[in-house]
């Protein structure tokens, strides 16, 4: 083999696998995530919360649920957001 197509084969060994590691670790910057769970008993009383958030082009969203019980109350939300 000639020299060059040696350098070019040794270039992409070693690119190669620090570009893997780092391209993920490029693309996912700036995301968020939350959750929220909560409970009672006996039929009775809950809450649930989930959020989002992704990047500087801004994303977003918002979850909420409420359970109360014995057939009564109930109550859910929903937000979501988008800017670029």
């Amino acid at each position: 083999m000639q020299k060059k197509t040696l350098r070019r084969i040794a270039f992409t060994v070693i690119a190669a696998p620090a570009l893997a590691v780092a391209t993920p670790a490029l693309a996912s910057a700036d995301a968020y995530y939350s959750s929220h769970s909560s409970g009672a008993g006996h039929h009775g009383a809950y809450s649930h919360t989930v959020k989002a958030y992704a990047g500087d082009g801004h994303a977003w969203y918002y979850e909420s649920s409420s359970h109360a019980g014995s057939h009564g109350a109930y109550s859910y939300s929903v937000v979501s957001g988008s800017h670029r």
